[in-house]
């Protein structure tokens, strides 16, 4: 689906902006593969964070994917509440 794949001639950090930017102008469909994504991507990150991961990237993470969620709130109420609830397992300094 094209619509929710990153045009990979992009820097990282634009491609991450984008996601952002143009999350509530998405289709249905492509909102609820992007929520779903977030939700298995912050489980898998809470579980076991990707090597070389520091707590401040995973946190990173966690935040920018709460942006990118919240363009595309009221789509999937059981879903968001999945997506908060992987959310609030956000990684904390210690």
């Amino acid at each position: 689906m094209l619509e929710v794949t990153d045009d990979k001639a992009l820097p990282k950090a634009e491609r991450k902006r984008l996601q952002v930017v143009n999350s509530c102008g998405i289709s249905r469909r492509a909102k609820l593969v992007k929520l779903a994504d977030k939700i298995c991507n912050l489980r898998d990150i809470s579980r076991s964070p990707p090597t070389g991961w520091s707590l401040e990237r995973q946190q990173a993470y966690f935040d920018w994917a709460q942006a990118v969620v919240e363009g595309i709130r009221g789509t999937h109420p059981a879903l968001e509440a999945i997506f908060d609830e992987a959310l609030a397992r956000k990684p904390l300094h210690s």
